[in-house]
């Protein structure tokens, strides 16, 4: 099956989108439906392609409405290309239902939501098969909810929470300064994302398991540095490559391992922040490089625009959902400075010296 990518709907996007009629059902002013969302923090679309003959093919536009910060929730939507825009590609719903797949790990575990529902017109058996093969269970059958090719159209009310998505889970590793959390499923690793000691885990998916593997408490507040329940994480099941990569990381910290040997995927990434981390994974261990220096190997050392790109390379490194594993604690300022962390300059400041001293730090 062709790769999927989902990428933040853009602007630039508008005359592609319009060309290949996806959200034909729902405008045909594009730019205005775009710069609509982009203005609305409640809304989250994504422009989802694949690889077609070289070039980016787009199959559908996804997004989340209404997303509630309190509840945790929000409603999906999913407009997919019809198949005769999608030549050459022989299972279609099997691609739709990896598309929107995505669409429900993003919004369980990088958005952090703790239920997502969707509505569909009861006669659409396209959408149900692909929300059906996605886990979501139907919760209802509402009457004349939608309102369709000029007439008012029972609907089907489908749902999950993010409890309920199979095969994905999170493992911990915790090391002298906090807890690695590690969220993957069999085949990959998506996402890494460090905690403190006795800090609450804000996470949903996180603190859930959190608290029921015993590491937090019934409040979801990450226990302290050497309780006994970190020692028998990996005695517990959790997916295969999740798994692997917590056993990697234990070698890591003790000295054992400089190198990773994880299938790893980011979860979401624009073309220029997958560039600027592919560059950043070339760092070897124990070695340091500036964010300029980042810049000038994407601009083939032209240093007027590295210059002007080097911020957008710290945002970049900012933004890694894997970090570890691609080593952007590794990338410091050109005077030296320790900035643009994701775990924070403390953690930055230890894994380096771990590092290049093999210092414990206290």
């Amino acid at each position: 099956m062709p790769e999927i990518t989902l990428s933040p709907i853009r602007i630039l996007d508008s005359s592609k989108i319009q060309k290949q009629g996806v959200l034909e059902r729902v405008t045909d002013d594009v730019p205005s439906f775009i710069r609509s969302v982009l203005s609305d923090v409640k809304r989250k679309y994504f422009v989802c392609t694949v690889k077609e003959n070289g070039s980016d093919l787009i199959i559908g536009i996804l997004g989340l409405e209404n997303i509630s910060s309190i509840h945790k929730s929000a409603e999906c939507v999913m407009y997919f290309s019809s198949e005769k825009e999608l030549p050459g590609i022989s299972d279609v719903n099997g691609l739709f239902a990896s598309a929107f797949d995505r669409l429900l790990r993003y919004a369980f575990f990088d958005h952090q939501l703790h239920r997502v529902s969707i509505l569909i017109p009861s006669s659409d058996l396209v959408s149900e098969k692909v929300l059906l093969d996605c886990h979501m269970r139907q919760e209802a059958l509402l009457e004349e909810a939608l309102y369709v090719g000029n007439k008012f159209e029972d609907a089907a009310l489908f749902s999950l929470l993010d409890s309920e998505y199979p095969d994905y889970s999170v493992g911990f590793v915790a090391f002298k300064k906090g807890v690695v959390a590690v969220r993957g499923d069999n085949e990959v690793v998506e996402m890494m994302k460090f905690y403190s000691y006795g800090k609450e885990i804000e996470g949903t998916l996180e603190r859930n398991v959190a608290i029921h593997t015993g590491i937090a408490d019934s409040n979801g507040v990450m226990k302290g540095e050497g309780a006994p329940e970190f020692k028998d994480l990996l005695d517990m099941p959790f997916p295969d490559e999740v798994k692997r990569c917590m056993m990697e990381l234990y070698e890591y910290f003790s000295k054992r391992r400089t190198t990773f040997d994880i299938n790893a995927k980011p979860l979401y990434g624009s073309d220029f922040q997958k560039k600027v981390w592919e560059k950043v994974s070339d760092v070897p261990y124990g070695v340091t490089r500036s964010y300029e220096d980042i810049a000038m190997d994407l601009t083939g050392q032209d240093k007027i625009a590295a210059r002007n790109l080097t911020r957008a390379v710290g945002a970049a490194c900012s933004d890694n959902p894997l970090p570890l594993l691609v080593p952007c604690h590794r990338i410091i300022g050109k005077d030296g400075r320790l900035i643009g962390f994701s775990g924070g300059l403390e953690i930055k400041e230890y894994l380096l010296n771990h590092e290049m001293f093999g210092i414990h730090m206290c």
